[in-house]
């Protein structure tokens, strides 16, 4: 049991709140895989609003777990 719940009490959330945020990074970060693999053979085609290199790294940042804890778990 311990092995389920060390990293959710680091972070201080329940496993469906953890379950949440992990899905949020992972559906971002595939779209803007996506995106970004568009971008590079179409060149003149901007990556859509959030899946651009600076916004993935906002986005990214927003989710770590300390900033996570700032923002009320959201």
């Amino acid at each position: 049991m311990k092995l389920f719940t060390k990293h959710l009490n680091d972070v201080g959330e329940t496993y469906f709140q953890h379950m949440k945020q992990a899905l949020a990074v992972s559906l971002r970060l595939g779209a803007g895989s996506i995106a970004q693999l568009i971008h590079a053979v179409l060149p003149f085609v901007s990556p859509p609003l959030g899946t651009d290199t600076k916004s993935l790294l906002s986005f990214l940042d927003s989710k770590l777990p300390a900033n996570r804890k700032e923002n009320g778990g959201e």
